[in-house]
């Protein structure tokens, strides 16, 4: 099963946060949304990084309660691993497990992104092809 014939079910859509958005902002933007993590874009929409819940915690444990001021650009990941739609479930959990991630952007044509996975996302359907297959 590939990244693709999940993202029908789960549907399309990814929110985003500019890299000036304050951390207040985007931890009350996730908490609306009920996701932990938001992808940091540019003014061209191009994906400069991401910004987790761990992000936030992870900052708040540094920096204490001065954080909540702080642009995302400050604390989001860089450097973000990605697959695209092609990419097999497998290989997407081998991704997150080998980065020790638990979100995967999916990126289409090499800079369209497209889709955010979960964890939760890949496992359950891993457990549906095991049923299936059963």
């Amino acid at each position: 099963m590939q990244i693709a014939d999940i993202l029908g079910p789960k549907g399309i859509g990814v929110v985003a946060l500019l890299p000036e958005t304050t951390i207040s902002g985007a931890a009350l933007l996730l908490s609306e949304q009920s996701i932990g993590v938001a992808v940091v874009v540019d003014m061209e929409h191009g994906m400069v990084g991401i910004l987790s819940e761990r992000d936030i915690t992870r900052g708040l444990a540094e920096f204490g309660a001065e954080i909540i001021d702080m642009p995302v650009e400050k604390m989001m990941s860089r450097g973000v691993v990605s697959c695209d739609p092609e990419c097999t479930v497998e290989d997407a959990l081998t991704l997150m497990r080998d980065n020790k991630i638990r979100h995967l952007p999916v990126i289409e044509n090499g800079t369209d992104l497209v889709a955010m996975v979960s964890i939760r996302d890949l496992t359950d359907a891993q457990s549906e092809m095991l049923r299936q297959a059963s």
